[in-house]
């Protein structure tokens, strides 16, 4: 994906909607893993959304990393929501093999009862990337939550995704008009830093993003709009989960590959479908 080009017309967008505030004064993040609120901070420092976590971080090393995030969200004032770590992520893996529709049924409408509850009418969360199977799911249920919500409550929702991967700017050629950019305040700028460094489980990970694009990138904040699905978005590319699998199943580390046409694409397929049997 290439850079925004930050241009007057970006600031006009900036100015008319900053910080993407919402009207009823309630947001939700939708995340799939702890760590990923850092990638927006700013935002999530006006917003105050509730937070809403998939898995709790674990990885294969079984240690949580919700704390990190609960203590990111208590600093500025946001609140874990209903799904909060719901699943470890061996178990959000397993589940995805095994295409347990049912199960992510079930979060899929927690979700939507909690953003009609909340009068949630701003939405923001992780992108579809072909980076991760656990990210471009939690794309999937953010998705099918927000159409269900919208119908439920008979509002409008605005959806949002952010890249997970690479310059936190990056746009894809959606509407620019109804994308947001928004450019953190100098105090705001180095609380974020400080906050991505002093979170300890992802301290290698947070250093080589700075390194890959360099620290200032992350001054800027990109929320994109989102469609309705974005499930067949990564056309007929092999996604980069699947090559990092087959390594992985070749040292013995995974037991079996979760491809996209396979496992990946037929779950979000049944799960778009089963929001819109229930609308």
């Amino acid at each position: 994906m290439a850079a925004v080009k930050r241009t007057a017309s970006w600031s006009a967008v900036v100015t008319a909607r900053i910080g993407l505030k919402s009207e009823t004064g309630a947001a939700a993040l939708i995340i799939a893993h702890p760590g990923h609120e850092l990638r927006v901070y700013g935002w999530l420092a006006k917003a105050r959304p509730a937070t809403f976590v998939l898995t709790d971080g674990s990885g294969h090393s079984g240690r949580s990393r919700l704390e990190s995030t609960t203590r990111v969200l208590a600093g500025l004032g946001a609140k874990p929501a209903d799904v909060y770590g719901r699943l470890t992520d061996k178990e959000l893996y397993a589940a995805m093999l095994e295409g347990r529709v049912e199960l992510f049924s079930k979060i899929v409408a927690e979700i939507a009862q909690s953003l009609v509850e909340s009068k949630a009418d701003i939405v923001a969360g992780d992108a579809i990337e072909g980076f991760n199977p656990g990210h471009d799911l939690c794309r999937v249920i953010i998705d099918a939550a927000v159409r269900l919500a919208r119908k439920m409550s008979d509002r409008e929702i605005r959806n949002y995704d952010f890249p997970l991967t690479g310059r936190p700017d990056s746009y894809d050629g959606r509407a620019r008009s109804d994308a947001v950019l928004l450019e953190l305040d100098q105090q705001t700028f180095d609380r974020k830093i400080a906050a991505a460094r002093h979170y300890g489980e992802l301290s290698q990970d947070v250093e080589e993003a700075f390194s890959d694009v360099g620290i200032e990138a992350f001054r800027f904040e990109c929320l994109r709009p989102a469609g309705d699905s974005a499930a067949d978005s990564l056309g007929s590319i092999p996604p980069l989960y699947e090559r990092y699998g087959e390594q992985r199943v070749a040292s013995g580390y995974y037991k079996q590959v979760l491809r996209y046409r396979e496992h990946f694409l037929p779950l979000a397929e049944a799960l778009s479908r089963r929001a819109s049997e229930e609308l």
